[in-house]
């Protein structure tokens, strides 16, 4: 089993990727695949746990250590996936500026998932790149590539208040499609 820990979006960012999802579907007929879970952005990619109740204690715990904070998109990317379970798919999500309170999150977060469990290695751990996915894996990679060229002279630099904090839970290590949900969230300061 795994997990992550993710910043949500508020109502105003949630209505513009929950938009350009369908704007994506609709030129490459891609599905709604990301709608499994509210729009985000991970802190960590995610990671092995010991048990989901210990967990959600240090869910409990690190969320009391955050603060909301601004996140600024700044362009939008495309990127292969195999969220099909080894079939070439796509994911198409917005970069997210790096800022120090962003980073320093990420930080702390690696700091105290060590100091609690161990070594909690991830995918990307040494190259993250912050991001708001809005659709992944429900179609062939060119779907993407269409809907990409079709988007990505949409204006993009918005800013958005993100207050709440998730856990996401992934029952399967594989992460297939229908095996992970947000399990928790609770309200930042």
């Amino acid at each position: 089993m795994k997990a992550t820990i993710v910043l949500i979006a508020d109502n105003d960012a949630e209505n513009f990727g929950r938009k350009l999802m369908l704007e994506a579907h609709r030129y490459g007929n891609m599905g709604f695949e990301m709608a499994r879970l509210p729009q985000h952005v991970s802190l960590k990619q995610p990671y092995s746990i010991p048990n989901l109740e210990e967990m959600e204690h240090f869910f409990d715990r690190f969320a009391r250590t955050l603060s909301s904070m601004d996140i600024q998109f700044t362009g939008m990317e495309l990127f292969p996936s195999n969220v099909l379970g080894g079939v070439e798919s796509g994911c198409l999500s917005l970069r997210v500026k790096e800022t120090s309170q962003l980073k320093d999150a990420q930080k702390r977060l690696n700091e105290y998932l060590t100091k609690t469990f161990g070594p909690c290695p991830a995918e990307h751990d040494d190259d993250y790149i912050f991001h708001m996915t809005f659709a992944i894996g429900g179609a062939p990679f060119n779907a993407y590539q269409i809907a990409y060229g079709q988007l990505k002279d949409k204006k993009l630099d918005y800013t958005f208040r993100f207050s709440r904090l998730g856990l996401f839970y992934y029952d399967d290590d594989s992460i297939t499609p229908g095996s992970y949900f947000c399990y928790k969230v609770c309200d930042l300061l």
